[in-house]
């Protein structure tokens, strides 16, 4: 697998057999389903920065901000007694 990243977003890349193509999915971001595909790094990329900016335009347009992916860390403040 291989990810591309624009504006803070990534992509996981995936060659699908079926289809002949290499297959993006941009990854966390909640219950939306943003994909793209490309045979070369190039094509890959410029159609991952065509499909995020249409996304956000059209969160934006529906004044609906898009979901955020989650940073994976997790902080817990415990009391003194669990201190070692």
């Amino acid at each position: 697998m291989k990810t591309m990243t624009y504006r803070n977003y990534t992509a996981e890349i995936y060659y699908s057999d079926e289809d002949g193509f290499f297959v993006g999915h941009v990854v966390g971001i909640g219950d939306d389903i943003v994909s793209f595909h490309g045979n070369t790094d190039a094509e890959l990329q410029s159609a991952l920065e065509n499909v995020l900016d249409h996304y956000l335009e059209f969160r934006e347009q529906r004044k609906s901000p898009p979901q955020k992916r989650a940073v994976g860390s997790f902080w817990a403040r415990l009391r003194e007694a669990f201190h070692l």
